[in-house]
């Protein structure tokens, strides 16, 4: 499979790039700079992705497109750039994909376009754990550029037969996170408390795992539009306490519990459900803040 990868030069791109790759698929990377460690065999496209001319020209010639380039943080510049930067690229992404002939695009989305991940009001969830079927609230700059993505992909294979996956994935710590990961973690084994009630992350390499599984993913005959949006997490959070008693001291009354035997079964389980990513894509989750004591 011939794979091209927006962002590929990124923190989370890179994992990407090296999953693909150790599968034996051919990698082209689009970004602003080159990939510093990419596998050999890696191929390249220099492409400011706001400029659709530049974006025509670069996002071609592949079975699948990996969307991830984005603006990843909206405290590190004004709101209206990560708006503007993260809608109109993917914008440009979806027309390249649709005038190039490129039928799939896999997009690198957040549980931010929930409006429960970064956000500036803290909203009640209509029930818990919160599935793809939940409505989505994003209220900053962020999580609305995300959910605006999800709404032009799904229209994009409603409207032209893309086929459309949104990965929304929480708070993934790679290296530019160690410094907040491992202070994280040393209040985790310290027992002391943290603050928030979702406690969710997931290690890099289960993103990448996702990515390559959205790839290869077959729809059913007869679904139309062919989108489907998926929460992916670690198994458990890196809350001092289960996720129900976290949730108990942010909400009251706690709200609609969906599916209780999901927290009877882990305590832990994070208040985003992913078992439509297990059950469709068959994911699962490797990694737990256990393997980053160490980090």
């Amino acid at each position: 499979m011939r794979v091209l990868i927006t962002g590929g030069s990124g923190a989370i791109g890179h994992h990407v790039v090296r999953e693909m790759a150790a599968h034996g698929h051919e990698v082209v990377v689009v970004d602003r700079q080159q990939p510093s460690c990419a596998p050999a065999g890696v191929s390249f496209r220099c492409c400011d992705l706001t400029d659709l001319e530049a974006a025509l020209a670069a996002v071609r010639d592949a079975d699948v497109i990996f969307h991830l380039a984005a603006i990843p943080n909206p405290y590190r510049d004004p709101w209206e750039r990560v708006l503007a930067v993260n809608v109109v690229s993917a914008f440009n992404v979806l027309e390249a994909a649709r005038r190039n002939g490129v039928g799939r695009v896999v997009y690198a989305s957040s549980e931010s376009a929930s409006g429960f991940g970064i956000h500036q009001v803290e909203l009640r969830p209509l029930y818990i754990p919160i599935d793809e079927e939940h409505p989505c609230w994003p209220h900053e700059s962020y999580g609305l550029s995300k959910l605006f993505g999800e709404v032009m992909l799904a229209n994009y294979a409603r409207a032209y037969g893309l086929e459309g996956m949104a990965l929304r994935y929480v708070w993934v710590w790679t290296e530019r996170d160690r410094a907040a990961v491992r202070e994280l973690i040393r209040a985790r084994l310290a027992g002391e408390p943290i603050a928030g009630w979702s406690g969710t992350y997931i290690a890099p390499e289960d993103v990448a795992q996702a990515f390559r599984l959205a790839a290869a993913y077959s729809f059913p005959p007869g679904q139309e539009p062919r989108f489907e949006a998926f929460y992916l997490a670690a198994e458990d959070t890196v809350l001092t306490q289960p996720t129900l008693d976290a949730l108990r001291r942010h909400f009251d009354p706690l709200p609609e519990i969906r599916d209780p035997q999901y927290f009877e079964a882990n305590p832990f389980a994070p208040a985003f459900d992913t078992r439509k990513a297990q059950r469709v894509l068959g994911w699962r989750p490797t990694k737990t803040w256990r393997d980053y004591v160490d980090w």
